[in-house]
């Protein structure tokens, strides 16, 4: 299994990006690699998201590896089936898996090895939540939760989600004709590199609304 460093300055930031052969995950990387960066980066080759073997043996890998600042988990699943009863459960599964059980598996592993934060990619269908894909909102909902939670149970370090609104990528492709007509994934790298590099107000607990090329802090009713 292997980990894909890119160069940057001595000194730099340390950022592991998940998802990173995704829309928003490569662009994620693109934007810290010009913020002077230091991105090991991993994708479904490289770990199995659904699988906690491989999870555990990526944390191992990454264990290896310098110290981490920033984690920033941008992989993600959506089925394309909109009937809840036509659903299989293998799919049901691997939403959960992947969206929600691989990142709490992740943040416990890695957790003493982070100095920073961790940066969460979630959904706006978390916020409000999408009749046509109701096992993914759900999924993406509970990030929201936990990211919420590891804020509060981890005051020395800022946990922050990023809720995308629709996107022009891959998986938006796979399940809507609008992706082109999508906001870009670089509106969502551009946020996530502003609060890696301390350019963003935003404090550790909040969940952000990236939509139409804009970001917003997300304020519950």
């Amino acid at each position: 299994m292997r980990l894909s460093r890119m160069k940057a300055p001595t000194h730099s930031r340390e950022i592991l990006v998940t998802g990173a052969s995704g829309g928003i995950g490569s662009a994620i990387v693109e934007a810290l690699q010009k913020r002077d960066c230091h991105v090991t980066r991993t994708n479904r080759n490289d770990a199995d998201m659904s699988s906690y073997e491989d999870i555990e043996l990526f944390a191992k890998n990454v264990a290896k590896e310098s110290k981490i600042d920033w984690v920033i988990y941008a992989h993600g699943f959506i089925d394309a089936e909109t009937d809840i009863t036509k659903q299989s459960r293998e799919s049901i599964v691997s939403t959960f898996d992947i969206n929600t059980l691989s990142i709490i598996y992740l943040t416990q592993m890695l957790l003493p090895r982070i100095g920073a934060g961790i940066i969460f990619i979630s959904s706006t269908a978390a916020l409000s939540p999408n009749g046509r894909y109701a096992t993914y909102s759900a999924s993406k909902a509970a990030v929201n939760a936990f990211a919420q939670a590891l804020a509060k149970n981890r005051p020395t370090l800022t946990c922050i989600t990023i809720c995308p609104g629709p996107t022009n990528t891959a998986m938006r492709k796979k399940i809507a004709s609008d992706a082109a007509l999508s906001q870009s994934p670089e509106a969502v790298a551009r946020t996530v590199a502003d609060i890696v590099s301390g350019k963003s107000n935003y404090k550790s607990g909040d969940i952000v609304i990236v939509k139409d090329g804009n970001d917003s802090l997300y304020r519950e009713l």
